[in-house]
Formats: structure tokens, sequence, C-alpha cells
């Protein structure tokens, strides 16, 4: 599978990729990082949640035009993220 942005192919990790067809799957709706950790890590993951926010930090890196003011995987303080399809206006 490739993932392309302003038609330039964005190399992902399987992880990345993952995280990204999860948020896709489910847009607009808001998941928690355990949520995103079972979904790409497997319920009997046991390390950090943390890893969630690591991810998603790389993630936005790729596929943001500024990946400290993202536009598509918006953060839910206290919860996790939730993917929007349309930017902010």
């Amino acid at each position: 599978m490739k993932v392309f942005k302003d038609n330039v192919e964005i190399n992902l990790t399987p992880k990345e990729l993952e995280i990204l067809l999860f948020f896709i799957k489910n847009e607009g709706k808001v998941l928690s990082r355990n949520e995103i950790l079972d979904y790409v890590w497997g319920k009997n993951y046991f390390g950090e949640v943390k890893t969630v926010d690591v991810h998603v930090r790389r993630l936005r890196e790729k596929i943001e035009d500024d990946s400290s003011n993202p536009v598509y995987i918006e953060t839910v303080w206290g919860y996790g993220y939730r993917w929007r399809r349309e930017k902010k206006v």
C-alpha cells in the first residue's frame, strides 16, 4: 500500500500505516490511546501507552503541513485523537 501527499509518496512504517488506516476507518470518532494500542499492537501488548503518542507525532510530521499545528490528526486532550478529513477553516 502506498500513501501520497501532493502527488509525492510518503514512506510510512507499518505501524504508522496501521494507525493512519485506523483513523480513516473511524473518521470523526475520538479514539483513545488504548483503542489505538489494541488495534495496532494487539490486546496482549504490555508496553507503554505513550508509544501511541510517539507514533502519532511521527505520522503527523509526515502528513501534516505543520506538525505543530495539525489539521488532520486532532488531539483530544486527556483522551486520545480524532481524524478529520477536511482541514479546519
